[in-house]
């Protein structure tokens, strides 16, 4: 039945390795579940990110403008107040926003966090803390 020697080794016939070829029906949900939920994670996370840019860089282009050195904190709050509403940034506490002057040069500090529900009972904190000089 067997053969033994080289000739055993090229005449075993693997015909079944060609019908085990893709995906099976459960791999397949596996993996439209996997992708299904990174698309969900990264849909409700990337928001947050982009809104942090946004405030950060209105902070950053004042003190790089120079405006910031003659500004109070409520002149650099109503400056960023006005940029989010013309963005449509919403749930955003002006007062995290702070302003503070460190050997005559300006300090804008932005530290807060934010709470996004993910799934069901399943949140996302992302906790923001920038100081812009």
């Amino acid at each position: 039945m067997f053969k033994v020697g080289r000739r055993a080794m090229h005449n075993t016939n693997f015909t079944n390795s060609h019908r085990q070829r893709g995906v099976s029906k459960i791999g397949l949900l596996m993996l439209l579940v996997f992708i299904t939920g990174f698309l969900t994670a990264g849909l409700k996370v990337a928001p947050l990110y982009v809104d942090h840019n946004l405030i950060t860089g209105i902070c950053q282009e004042l003190i790089e403008n120079g405006e910031a050195a003659n500004m109070k904190v409520s002149d650099v709050r109503n400056r960023v107040a006005n940029s989010l509403r013309i963005n449509n940034v919403t749930g955003f506490e002006l007062s995290n926003i702070g302003l503070r002057r460190g050997n005559g040069v300006p300090i804008i500090t932005v530290a807060y966090e934010r709470r996004v529900e993910l799934i069901a009972n399943l949140d996302v904190v992302a906790k923001f803390d920038s100081t812009l000089q």
